[in-house]
């Protein structure tokens, strides 16, 4: 970039931070996260380098001190706004909070997470700079409990002019980068294009972000991906998506493969990794219902309603599909080769039966060791 141009940009920056209008709408969702809300109140966000923000706290029906916390933080700043709802979700509450957003940028947070300092002065510069309709940038990822390093997930820097042009990197630089596809805490949005056609989150219960962003893509004309890192994603054991049950999971899978699909073969992308991303995606949430979801302490069924569920899914004829392809494109280990009989076999009585000799292996290594 020119000496010229970044002075440019940084006059007209100051002209939009002189204006009383809100331009950066920043969306909280909150359910349940009152330590988060002690021990942070938010500081990150309200520390921003970048102050003409508007802060919008959805209460989604949280049963702890959330609502309480969330409306003495808002007393102290008055760029907060709480909106309390009943239950419905992340994706819900996001959409509560895109209907009453004012900015002319949207983007997404988490409380549970970090962003950096400089986060939306960035990305305010760099939509100012390209006049995008979405910018990526890069995270760190960090596990609460130290079992595994943080790892930095930075992606090639890039300015994407068409859609066809996003349509012919979407595979490499997106798709199969972690983070390009998924999540809306690593992009920022302009809120005029996402009105525009009216996009909105999905009420599933998990991975809304990943459908969110693949409705959006195929109407993208303009995108920017950055080479800067400005969130930290903690990974924590419980509380989250990976460790609790989750009624009718396969149900939610099933919905995403189907709109992955679909999204695809509207956009019409040639590339045969894409969908080959959608069937493995597809079959780790089966793997995941069967599995994780079947055999969960939470999981209040009988053993004859999990059996029942067991055919029910089994008996779909994309599973089928998926199962078949899986066993005929990849080599894969022992324990998830019989997991695959197990389910291509449609007999449940295998499944707990393999799943009990491969935990029965796990207690006594663990006890060895």
């Amino acid at each position: 970039m020119s000496e010229r141009a970044s002075v440019d940009i940084l006059l007209g920056l100051e002209n939009i931070m002189a204006d009383n209008k809100p331009l950066v709408s920043v969306l909280i969702s909150l359910y349940n996260v009152e330590r988060f809300l002690i021990k942070k109140r938010l500081a990150d966000v309200i520390n921003q380098s970048y102050n003409n923000l508007e802060i919008i706290l959805v209460d989604d029906g949280a049963t702890d001190s959330t609502p309480a916390l969330a409306d003495e933080i808002a007393c102290e700043d008055n760029r907060i706004k709480v909106i309390h709802k009943n239950n419905g979700g992340l994706g819900s509450a996001r959409n509560a909070g895109l209907e009453a957003a004012k900015g002319e940028y949207v983007y997404f947070c988490d409380v549970d997470d970090d962003i950096h300092p400089d986060l939306v002065e960035k990305n305010v510069l760099l939509m100012q700079q390209h006049n995008a309709d979405i910018i990526v940038f890069g995270f760190n990822e960090i596990y609460d409990n130290g079992r595994y390093p943080s790892s930095s997930f930075v992606f090639d820097e890039m300015f994407i002019s068409s859609n066809e042009e996003l349509k012919n990197v979407y595979v490499d630089h997106l798709l199969l980068c972690h983070g390009g596809n998924g999540f809306a805490w690593n992009k920022f949005y302009r809120r005029s294009f996402l009105e525009e056609h009216h996009f909105r989150f999905g009420n599933q219960y998990i991975q809304q972000d990943e459908v969110f962003n693949m409705q959006l893509y195929p109407y993208v004309n303009r995108m920017f991906i950055s080479s800067d890192v400005l969130y930290d994603y903690y990974i924590y054991d419980k509380g989250n998506n990976r460790s609790r049950y989750i009624p009718d999971r396969f149900g939610i899978h099933y919905s995403i493969f189907q709109r992955l699909s679909a999204i695809t073969e509207q956009w019409g992308i040639p590339d045969n990794r894409c969908s080959e991303y959608i069937q493995k995606k597809f079959y780790h949430g089966i793997n995941s219902t069967l599995l994780f979801n079947g055999f969960h302490e939470n999981n209040p069924q009988s053993l004859a309603e999990r059996e029942v569920e067991f055919h029910q899914i089994l008996s779909n004829k994309d599973v089928q599909l998926c199962l078949s392809h899986m066993e005929e494109n990849y080599s894969l280990g022992l324990e998830s080769k019989l997991y695959l009989w197990a389910y291509k076999s449609d007999s449940y009585n295998c499944l707990r039966l393999v799943r009990g000799i491969f935990h029965f292996v796990r207690l006594l290594k663990r006890r060895l060791w």
